[in-house]
């Protein structure tokens, strides 16, 4: 009732307001369809971070970026470089697709993501597009979206960072352009000592774990663009990372070193009616576990081709379709399976609509993965122009996870065994949502219900005191969230607000680790050559995992960041986060002698400042 009654609401104060409305808020283009669209004709809730967000806020972290988005919550285990997953509407991580300039980068043996090794320097923006999008991307892509695109700077500059915990990082970035080409660069370099991620037992004696917890991120990459009139744009672009991290384990390796890539070389070209694109990817997600005399390597490498066309049937009316093949190769991993490699061949088409009132969009794509069979995904949309500055959408689309191929054919590990008749995980999404767009801000209301079915879990089999994958449970998450982006009172004010019913259907118990309300709110302003920001994030309290039994405290921390331009070259930058050195955890590690429960630490107040010289 409450969904509802918020629903009705916003969309009857929203066809009241003028539609007289001047709207002076530029409008942002973004790849939800894999074709550039204002943000306003996107029938599905988008978040787009620009690099001019990024340097305002002086993030240090990809997962600190994203963790300002309503509907996304991160988990972390620890800072720099320690694993950091992003929950999407309370899903969990292995179901957002994450991308790197359109490239898949998630471990193919468990699909996740190493997000803390993705360097910020390296990001020109993000783009979040939220929702069932298989029908677009295939698989993973259950309840969300992200992609990473790298960098496109047009000044060369040279900045550099130190900060708590002997934190330094030095970046360099640019281009040029000459006649028809254009070349964009970055490099950078990131160091930290960390702290003791783990919360310890005071006792127990001290163990190799009592340390700090260090990490190292080196990093390069370029975008390279040819543009010809007669046979259209050629495009190459890399990004490089390689370095290292320590953690805590009670046995066994304690460290990783990581090396992960994408290339890609594109084509474009486009006429009064038609575009088409092609493009080929490579890409390698490498972890070594180190620390004893056994390493464990995951290693994912992928190869993908994708061609698309689109073509404009009339003013209102475009028509896409394409094919997609994607090599998924595991055979340099430490665990091995009686299938290491495997292939998926896609087809999609897609048809999308616009009168300047009325929008509406279909797309079909069919997906046929090695071993796992063919899987069908569609999503639909409408969507309704009030006036020139409210529109009410409709969603609703289906999506699916391809199980990996160490759930179905892993032959030599310590910890798991094959379960040849692993099942795809499927999953239905619903969304209804109203945008108002004014001269004063951007205001928009989401309501979705995912439903994940066959979810695979590893449960112990007691016959081999080993875990098997298995299609056991399905889930189901509801929500609201509320967002708004303007200015008042002399001062730029970017506040969402969500709450969250995610629930384990079987057990009818809430999923852990998800706070049920987030509440996010950043309130900028800028004095000439001087801009600060203040932002505070609130988590409710969430029941741990299951083994724990026991609740994560809320938690509320306010971070605070500050940019002076001294001249047209030299700037400053300085950011402190979490100002009141609150602690908590998002994460549970084990309990303590006296039962009480010990997480993954937060790095408590924090210092940055650093300089920026453009030439």
């Amino acid at each position: 009732m409450l969904i509802k009654s918020t629903l009705g609401v916003a969309i009857a104060a929203a066809l009241s307001f003028s539609a007289s409305a001047e709207q002076s808020i530029e409008r942002i283009t973004v790849t939800a369809n894999k074709f550039e669209q204002s943000i306003t004709d996107v029938l599905a809730s988008v978040a787009v971070i620009e690099r001019s967000d990024i340097e305002q806020a002086n993030y240090r972290d990809l997962p600190s970026i994203l963790n300002t988005i309503a509907g996304l919550d991160v988990v972390r285990n620890g800072g720099f470089g320690q694993k950091a997953d992003v929950f999407v509407r309370g899903a969990s991580a292995k179901h957002a697709l994450i991308l790197v300039n359109g490239v898949r980068i998630s471990d193919g043996s468990s699909g996740s993501v190493s997000l803390t090794n993705i360097p910020v320097n390296s990001i020109e923006r993000v783009e979040i597009v939220k929702g069932a999008r298989a029908a677009i991307y295939g698989s993973d892509a259950m309840a969300g979206v992200i992609n990473i695109i790298t960098r496109q700077a047009s000044n060369n500059t040279v900045s550099a960072t130190l900060g708590s915990d002997s934190y330094s990082n030095y970046q360099v970035a640019g281009g040029l352009v000459k006649d028809a080409i254009t070349f964009n660069y970055n490099l950078g370099y990131e160091d930290t000592d960390g702290y003791d991620v783990t919360g310890k037992d005071p006792s127990k004696p001290a163990t190799k774990d009592h340390d700090d917890d260090g990490y190292t991120n080196k990093n390069i990459g370029f975008n390279l663009a040819y543009k010809t009139d007669n046979v259209g744009e050629f495009s190459a672009l890399s990004q490089y990372s390689e370095g290292q991290g320590e953690y805590d384990s009670a046995r066994g390796n304690d460290a990783y070193d990581f090396e992960n890539y994408i290339a890609k070389l594109g084509w474009k070209k486009s006429s009064a009616t038609y575009t088409q694109s092609a493009s080929v990817s490579l890409s390698q997600e490498e972890n070594i576990q180190t620390g004893t005399d056994v390493q464990q390597i995951y290693s994912t490498e992928r190869i993908e081709f994708e061609y698309s066309g689109l073509y404009t049937v009339t003013e209102e009316l475009d028509v896409t379709g394409g094919f997609n093949y994607l090599n998924e190769d595991l055979s340099e991993s430490s665990a091995t399976s009686s299938k290491e490699k495997r292939d998926n061949g896609a087809l999609f088409v897609g048809v999308f609509y616009d009168n300047d009132t009325w929008l509406g969009n279909a797309v079909v794509r069919t997906d046929d993965y090695d071993f796992h069979g063919r899987a069908n995904t569609y999503t639909t949309g409408i969507g309704y122009r009030a006036n020139k500055s409210v529109t009410v959408r409709f969603n609703h689309g289906t999506a699916f996870r391809a199980p990996s191929l160490i759930n179905a054919f892993v032959t030599e590990s310590q910890w798991y065994v094959p379960n040849k008749n692993i099942k795809p995980e499927e999953a239905v999404n619903n969304e209804l949502g109203v945008t108002l767009e004014t001269k004063w801000g951007r205001y928009d209301i989401a309501i979705f219900d995912n439903n994940i079915d066959n979810l695979i879990d590893n449960k112990f089999d007691a016959d081999t005191g080993k875990y098997v994958a298995t299609n056991i449970d399905k889930v189901s998450m509801q929500g609201v969230e509320l967002s708004a982006d303007f200015e008042g009172l002399g001062f730029q004010h970017n506040v969402n607000l969500s709450f969250l019913d995610a629930k384990d259907e079987t057990t009818n118990k809430d999923l852990p680790r998800r706070p049920s309300e987030t509440f996010n709110y950043t309130l900028s302003k800028n004095w000439g050559d001087f801009d600060a920001n203040i932002a505070m994030q609130y988590r409710s309290s969430r029941p741990s995992i299951a083994y724990y039994n026991t609740e994560l405290a809320a938690y509320t921390v306010f971070n605070l960041s500050a940019n002076y331009q001294l001249s047209d070259e030299l700037s400053f930058q300085v950011r402190i986060e979490n100002i009141t050195d609150k602690a908590y955890f998002t994460a549970g590690t084990g309990t303590a002698e006296n039962g009480q429960l010990l997480g993954y630490n937060s790095a408590g107040r924090q210092f940055f400042i650093g300089a920026s010289y453009q030439f």
